[in-house]
């Protein structure tokens, strides 16, 4: 399973959610990969080098709280959950993951996603 993980969301982003996801490791299986996706250059100072079954996915935009989502999600097409949306629906990705509010992401038939968890 390739689980995406929005590094980007949360109110401390990206080291949190990097934290969390290398703690995550120990439950997954062989075969699973952890996907973070977000802004590399602050992503992989939190990493501490390759850890096994984590990759890093470039995102180069992000939406902000005070962002209307939808209209955010049209204008930021490369923002960690647009591609992360965009990655489920060409198969890449079998779930993704985001500490944001993803209702209207959830409501927006153009991303094809069909696996939101919201935390």
């Amino acid at each position: 399973m390739r689980i995406g993980v929005d590094a980007m969301g949360g109110d401390c982003a990206p080291g949190e959610v990097v934290r969390g996801v290398l703690a995550a490791r120990q439950f997954l299986r062989e075969d699973d990969r952890i996907v973070l996706v977000g802004r590399e250059e602050m992503i992989r100072p939190h990493l501490g080098g390759s850890p096994d079954r984590v990759e890093i996915v470039h995102a180069p935009q992000t939406i902000t709280m005070d962002e209307a989502p939808v209209e955010a999600l049209r204008l930021k097409g490369e923002s960690s959950i647009a591609v992360m949306a965009r990655m489920q629906a060409e198969g890449r990705l079998d779930a993704f993951i985001s500490a944001i509010e993803l209702s209207p992401l959830r409501r927006s038939a153009s991303t094809g996603a069909s696996s939101i968890v919201m935390v």
